[in-house]
């Protein structure tokens, strides 16, 4: 009896899994990046911290799968490029999609990953990696059965820093961080 009802819960199981609706998809877009990073300067018992946010041209590169018209997973390659920093984000990615007519939807979801960050000129010796997590929300258009246009706005979560002992020989402990950034994107889906 046990075994013929787990048999049973487990074709179930694949039957229902099976019927899910899945539309795989891959895109590419363009916009703008706010990073925040903070420089925190120690010499003995006395510290000096600044922060600063710096705008970047962003790229973003995703693909994925909508399951059911309504959930949407993916991975996302989003390099920024400054002219003191190259920041470079993977991330695995959910949306909801709420449908506001059969063209138009919104969507709201989460992101986790890894982001890397590489320093130019005199930050150069500033190459870091961490966990990064965040939140995003956007508008879709379809413009046709198998393209859409997407326009999105991310706040992301980074957890990198770096410190270095006499920094080029001043005795000053440097401890640069990133602390997060805010994009926004606009961009070109194809659906399969």
């Amino acid at each position: 009896m046990k075994k013929s009802l787990a048999i049973a819960s487990l074709l179930a199981l694949a039957t229902s899994a099976m019927a899910v609706d899945v539309q795989p998809f891959v895109g590419a877009g363009a916009g703008i990046s706010w990073n925040k990073s903070e420089a925190t300067a120690t010499i003995g018992a006395v510290s000096a911290s600044e922060s600063d946010r710096n705008s970047s041209a962003s790229l973003i590169l995703k693909g994925g799968a909508i399951l059911d018209g309504s959930h949407r997973l993916s991975l996302n390659y989003a390099p920024s490029f400054h002219s003191d920093a190259n920041v470079h984000n993977v991330m695995a990615g959910y949306d909801y999609l709420i449908p506001l007519n059969d063209k138009n939807k919104l969507y709201v979801g989460a992101h986790a990953g890894v982001s890397s960050f590489k320093g130019k000129d005199e930050i150069s010796d500033y190459s870091m990696s961490g966990f990064a997590y965040g939140a995003q929300a956007g508008y879709i258009y379809d413009i046709t059965k198998n393209i859409e246009f997407e326009f999105g706005l991310n706040y992301t979560k980074h957890d990198i820093d770096k410190t270095i002992a006499n920094y080029k020989g001043t005795g000053a402990s440097v401890k640069l961080e990133m602390k997060d950034s805010i994009s926004t994107f606009a961009g070109i889906n194809y659906k399969f």
